[in-house]
């Protein structure tokens, strides 16, 4: 009888600490989900695939982007970042330095293609 009690009481134990695990790891995944952001800025002077590559390796180089598109059709550039690491002045400071004009951001609704 004793071994059973001693058993249930382990496994209660067992529990409690995972649980636990569970609700701490479910918080940090909630913190990077909110620490990730995604910016789509409308930037002027891009005509060719290569302004899109240079604005790629400019933006790609700010400590905490994740993810860059750029598309010089639609005169937009895509950033996928961690907020905590860098902000949207970084990010624009890094277009304006290779070149190119930020005109701000543009509707969530209208993502350039990926190129």
């Amino acid at each position: 009888m004793k071994n059973i009690l001693a058993f249930l009481l382990v496994l209660a134990v067992a529990y409690s600490c995972t649980s636990g695990k569970d609700a701490k790891t479910e918080a940090a995944s909630t913190a990077v989900a909110v620490a990730n952001k995604t910016l789509n800025l409308a930037v002027e002077g891009m005509t060719c695939t290569g302004c899109e590559n240079t604005i790629k390796e400019a933006v790609g180089g700010v400590e905490g982007v994740m993810e860059v598109t750029a598309s010089h059709t639609e005169g937009s550039t895509l950033v996928k970042f961690d907020s905590t690491k860098t902000d949207i002045k970084a990010i624009s400071a890094a277009i304006t330095d290779a070149g190119y004009i930020v005109k701000g951001e543009k509707p969530a609704d209208t993502p350039p293609s990926a190129n």
